[in-house]
């Protein structure tokens, strides 16, 4: 249950209905519960009594159980005053309730708290298209799915809040199909799926990890498309949507991505994960829609020099 109190927190009630947070303390459980937050974050929310076990105030250390109500009041972060400004990316499909983008490599969708000021997709869309200022949310309007900031290729964005409603409740659903292409190390097995859990690193709190005790199941289905010397083309069809999914899951394997410093392996032949989104398809209003889109340059780079081709060298 979730529920705005005021304009400056945000009220989340959870119960425990299981017996697996016994005996476990309330930050921990609470980091579990929610790891994109970070257990001293918690800690510092109840210290400051925005946290309440059976409507009283406990410590950081407290012991919950099966059946208690936990009220957590999280304060609103402060909003970001995003300006419309040019960004590059192609627009593969207009409709009048979404866009169909092909997001390059290198641009983040949305802005964090970290990295506020950077150029996003979100401000070229302010930039490109009036409805987008109309959103009640300025941070990340008609943003109903991401793609990591070194991943290219395809992105739905919903041009008004009907749509953006009816396509995050797909997306909820698993109902949007959507596959990429990638190049891993080593030789996996010629089909497989991976069925790993992914949750927030224990330790670094920029990465995500199969092993993470707070992780939510996820699974992601491969087909080898062509194996090269020492790595291989894969198309990779994702079940779930969690973050770093498929660099996460392919590093478990032992065949963490080309070009992918944080889980796979370093490339002197891409310089950035070798991730593209290809395939989109989804049902909306009654209607089929199925788009694709061809890799960027430099992943094509990157094909033509695994299979021995010559190639111009890579503009710097």
């Amino acid at each position: 249950m979730e529920k705005d109190n005021n304009t400056t927190s945000v009220e989340k009630i959870v119960t425990i209905s299981c017996d697996c947070a016994s005996e476990e303390r309330l930050d921990a459980f609470l980091f579990r519960e929610f790891p994109d937050f970070s257990r001293s974050y918690f800690q510092k929310l109840v210290s400051q009594g925005l946290v309440e076990v059976n409507g009283r105030r406990v410590s950081k250390s407290f012991l919950v159980s099966k059946g208690d109500q936990i009220i957590i009041s999280f304060p609103k972060p402060a909003a970001f005053a995003v300006e419309p400004q040019y960004v590059d990316f192609d627009i593969v499909d207009t409709q009048k309730d979404f866009l169909i983008i092909n997001k390059p490599a290198g641009l983040t969708v949305h802005h964090t708290k970290e990295k506020g000021y950077d150029p996003t997709l979100v401000h070229g869309l302010l930039h490109r298209f009036k409805e987008f200022s109309e959103f009640d949310d300025n941070e990340r309007p008609g943003i109903v799915h991401r793609l990591d900031k070194g991943t290219s290729g395809l992105l739905v964005v919903a041009r008004n809040i009907k749509a953006q409603i009816e396509l995050a409740r797909q997306f909820r659903d698993r109902l949007i199909q959507k596959s990429y292409l990638a190049v891993v190390t080593g030789h996996p097995d010629q089909e497989g799926k991976i069925e790993l859990p992914v949750g927030r690193h224990p330790v670094e709190r920029n990465k995500m990890s199969h092993v993470s005790y707070a992780g939510k199941p996820a699974l992601t289905h491969y087909k080898v498309v062509q194996y090269y010397k020492d790595c291989s083309l894969v198309s990779v069809r994702i079940v779930t949507g969690r973050t770093h999914q498929i660099r996460v899951h392919f590093a478990a394997l032992g065949h963490g991505l080309l070009g992918d410093i944080m889980y796979g392996n370093e490339s002197k032949f891409i310089k950035r994960p070798a991730l593209h989104s290809w395939k989109l398809a989804f049902d909306f209003k009654g209607k089929r829609y199925d788009y694709w889109c061809p890799v960027p340059d430099d992943f094509k780079r990157l094909l033509h020099l695994l299979r021995g081709e010559r190639v111009e060298p890579a503009e710097k």
